[in-house]
C-alpha cells in the first residue's frame, strides 16, 4: 500500500495531517443548531423570537443540539497537539466513524423534517438536504480527510 505524502502545510509542528478545510466548514454546517443557541443566548431579549422562528417545535431543536454535539467534539479535538495528549489521540482516531455517524443522523432529520411538511418544496430545505448530501459524499470519499484520523508512525 502506497503511503501519500501531503504538502508541508498540511501538517502540523507535531507532524500529524491536519484536516482539511472543509472538514471545519462541514463541522460548522453541522453544529448550525448550536451556533444559533449562542447567538439568541447573545441577544436576550430577542433570543427566545429567533428560536421560534427556526424551531417552532422544540423537539426539533433539541434533536439539532444532539446532531451537533458530535460536531462540536471533534471540533475541539481537531485543534489539539495529540501527541502531549495520548487520550485524546485516542479519541481522535475514533472520531471518523463518528462524523458519518452524525451527518446521516442529520440527513436523517432533513428528510424527517420533509416527511412532517409533506415534501413541499421551499428553498432552505433543499439548501440543506444538498448541502448534508454534498459533505458526506466529501466525508466518504476524502483520502485525505480519512488519513488525518489515523496517527502517523513515529
Amino acid at each position: 500500500m502506497a503511503i501519500k505524502i501531503y504538502p508541508l502545510q498540511f501538517y502540523t509542528q507535531s507532524g500529524d495531517l491536519k484536516p482539511p478545510t472543509y472538514f471545519y466548514c462541514g463541522l460548522l454546517f453541522l453544529a448550525r443548531t448550536w451556533a444559533l443557541l449562542i447567538i439568541s443566548l447573545v441577544s436576550r431579549e430577542t433570543g427566545n423570537k429567533l428560536l421560534g422562528i427556526f424551531y417552532p417545535d422544540k423537539i426539533h431543536f433539541y434533536l439539532g443540539l444532539a446532531s451537533g454535539l458530535i460536531a462540536i467534539l471533534l471540533f475541539l479535538l481537531s485543534g489539539r497537539d495529540h501527541d502531549k495528549h495520548p487520550f485524546i489521540c485516542k479519541i481522535w482516531q475514533k472520531g471518523y466513524p463518528f462524523l458519518l455517524i452524525s451527518i446521516c443522523f442529520d440527513l436523517g432529520l432533513q428528510l424527517y423534517y420533509l416527511y412532517l411538511d409533506k415534501f413541499q418544496y421551499s428553498v432552505e430545505a433543499s439548501i440543506q438536504l444538498v448541502l448534508i448530501i454534498w459533505l458526506l459524499l466529501f466525508c466518504t470519499r476524502s483520502k485525505h480527510l480519512k488519513t488525518s484520523f489515523k496517527r502517523a508512525e513515529r
